[in-house]
């Protein structure tokens, strides 16, 4: 007896004693930064990064911290960030729309069955989102948009061309009514992706060449290019039709787009000034155009609009000291086409003619403030004076482009804002910038207008949300 007992005295001992601890080794940073190659940058952000203070300081790079949602967010995350009743309270309607957007082509149909639960449906079920899951290839997201009743568009095919993505095509076609194939092989083309496109071309005999052989000239290689413009060369009559597959090629993204170009002027494709005008959009823009100049191609007004509005000052530098002249229109839609792009560097190199300054006066600010670009407002008020600037319509730009801090920017500098404003905001901004508005005595129109413009679109979520309609 005595000796069991000192037995299971003597394993009680020996149990008490544990393994040691070595779990700290698994966080160790060389470790964890290989564990983090087999996560997306979501769940490093959402996931890894929450672990322990070690891995927080590990990946505290911008990149890490940053939250893509147009690749898949774990949905926990997801629920913790918008499943609660005011988590839309700052978005407006267009951003409430991104949202849904970049929701569908990231693929979770769990994260869009959430917005859709939390009474998101007037901007989950748009085609725009239909639009952005096809183009992503999201084949179940675009089951259930479709099961929902969501609504699509004309474009629909050609999206899912232009992406390259088969199975979502051919869906499309087997499913939906009235979805048919409308010249989209030159989609595919044009985003490059040639074995869809020679898929496309066996169900379509008479491709709409124009489109193709541009689509082709843009987005496909050189050899690929020869051979469609000898397939359909003798459907390729008209020079405009000519000159926009040279265009097209001018603007290439290919690495062989010079080649391209010459191969198409050797067979007296047209020169036109829409060559320039792609070449300008490019990054390389500056480049392109001094070797496309020699060769005898024209520049335009168009050109000049082209390098404005894709910010490229060298470029435009480059066309406006070649002496080509703008008229008012063109002025104007270059001055408008830069501010709402941000585009600063471009207005200070604005030639100051008669027709830029009445732009800038009368158009760039309200192009700036409905894109939320504080920086060129504060740079037109320093250049022209707050009195010229500042008025109702940059008040009512403002309110569409979401930004508080561009608001109350303007409130402290005085500009003025009437009923417009407030109208909207209800009908294109968020809750909180009605609150925000209602709470500064903005005036608020007519009793009922509020409920009307929000009504208009079928947003439910800005009646119901927003305390300040249920006090008008």
């Amino acid at each position: 007896m005595r000796r069991r007992q000192a037995q299971r005295s003597a394993l009680q001992d020996e149990g008490s004693h544990t393994a040691p601890d070595r779990s700290h080794k698994c966080w160790m940073p060389e470790l964890v930064l290989r564990f983090a190659g087999f996560l997306t940058c979501n769940e490093v952000a959402f996931i890894l990064r929450l672990a322990n203070k070690a891995t927080a300081a590990q990946f505290g790079r911008p990149q890490d911290r940053t939250v893509r949602l147009s690749l898949p967010v774990p949905h926990h995350a997801f629920v913790w960030r918008w499943g609660g009743a005011r988590a839309m309270h700052s978005l407006t309607r267009s951003r409430r729309r991104q949202l849904a957007c970049l929701t569908a082509r990231s693929g979770s149909t769990a994260n869009l069955e959430l917005l859709l639960a939390r009474g998101a449906k007037g901007h989950v079920l748009d085609q725009e989102v239909f639009d952005a899951a096809a183009a992503a290839g999201q084949l179940e997201v675009c089951r259930l948009l479709w099961q929902q009743g969501c609504c699509y568009g004309p474009n629909l095919l050609h999206h899912a061309a232009a992406g390259g993505h088969g199975a979502v095509y051919e869906w499309c076609l087997e499913t939906i009514p009235g979805c048919a194939d409308h010249h989209t092989a030159g989609d595919a083309a044009r985003a490059g992706n040639v074995a869809l496109m020679d898929w496309l071309l066996l169900a379509e005999p008479s491709p709409n060449v124009s489109k193709l052989l541009a689509g082709a000239a843009s987005g496909c290689d050189w050899l690929t290019l020869v051979g469609l413009c000898t397939r359909y060369s003798w459907r390729v009559q008209l020079d405009r039709t000519r000159a926009r597959v040279l265009a097209a090629a001018a603007g290439s993204p290919t690495a062989d787009w010079r080649l391209k170009v010459e191969w198409l002027e050797l067979r007296w494709y047209p020169f036109s000034a829409a060559a320039c005008v792609e070449a300008a959009r490019l990054p390389d823009g500056l480049a392109r155009l001094q070797w496309l100049r020699p060769q005898g191609y024209p520049l335009s007004a168009e050109v000049v609009s082209a390098a404005a509005s894709s910010g490229n000052v060298e470029a435009l530098q480059f066309v406006l000291a070649a002496g080509v002249a703008l008229d008012d229109d063109a002025a104007q839609g270059m001055v408008e086409d830069a501010a709402a792009a941000g585009h600063l560097a471009v207005l200070r190199a604005l030639p100051q003619t008669p027709g830029v300054l009445r732009s800038l006066r009368s158009h760039a600010a309200p192009a700036a403030t409905e894109n939320g670009r504080l920086q060129v407002v504060t740079w037109l008020v320093g250049m022209l004076g707050g009195a010229q600037v500042l008025t109702e319509r940059v008040s009512k730009s403002a309110v569409r482009s979401g930004s508080m801090e561009l608001l109350a920017w303007l409130h402290a500098h005085g500009c003025p804002w009437d009923a417009s404003a407030f109208a909207a905001a209800a009908e294109w901004g968020s809750d909180e910038q009605l609150e925000w508005l209602a709470a500064r005595g903005c005036p608020m129109g007519a009793e009922g207008e509020a409920y009307m413009r929000a009504a208009a679109h079928g947003d439910l979520s800005m009646l119901h949300g927003a305390d300040v309609l249920a006090r008008l």
